[in-house]
């Protein structure tokens, strides 16, 4: 019998495969035999025993690479109180933590596409965690005095969310575009939208 602990290392060592995999063949071609391969397991029966099916390894791809963002972030804004530097912090590691792991953000792709409800629909098409989580530093960075002609704070947490995606999606098939460009141009759409100057 495994301890949690070795059970824990070894779905970590599988999602990890899975993550390069999926990156690498999308999600049909990420099959189990390669992952097998590419994690040093010794048979796809080890995937079996720590995954229902494949839907409960993509979705654990799904929840995995959400949460290695979701701690990055936090560590990058950690101490930082002024909610200005909190939205400009917050879009800068957002956005190098996928650039400088492309895979993550196609394996999340090819996960959320392969992720379907009993009726055959997306299973996360419309979450809104990261838009919220965008909508909250918004909010927080807004000029107290904002004019009403400022944008609307869900439609700007929407724009900058979907163009971070994108972007994001670009950069896995254009390595050659200009991340830093993209971060100061983002982070001057949002402040220009909430009222600050960049």
């Amino acid at each position: 019998m495994q301890t949690n602990s070795v059970a824990r290392d070894r779905r970590t060592q599988i999602i990890e495969a899975a993550i390069g995999q999926l990156a690498k063949h999308g999600d049909s071609g990420a099959t189990f035999a390669r992952i097998v391969e590419a994690g040093g397991l010794s048979s796809p029966g080890l995937i079996s025993y720590h995954f229902a099916d494949r839907g409960e390894l993509l979705e654990s791809v799904y929840l995995y690479v959400a949460e290695l963002r979701r701690a990055s972030n936090d560590r990058a804004l950690a101490g930082i109180t002024d909610p200005v530097d909190r939205l400009r912090n917050a879009l800068r590691t957002d956005t190098e933590f996928f650039a400088a792991r492309p895979e993550l953000f196609a394996a999340v792709v090819e996960a959320f596409h392969g992720l379907r409800d009993s009726a055959g629909r997306l299973k996360h098409l419309g979450e809104t965690r990261s838009e919220d989580r965008m909508l909250e530093l918004l909010r927080a960075a807004a000029e107290p005095t904002a004019s009403p002609a400022q944008a609307d704070l869900r439609s700007l947490a929407l724009i900058v969310d979907g163009a971070q995606t994108q972007f994001l999606a670009l950069l896995h098939r254009r390595p050659e575009l200009d991340v830093e460009a993209f971060i100061r141009t983002l982070t001057h759409v949002a402040l220009t939208g909430v009222g600050r100057e960049s």
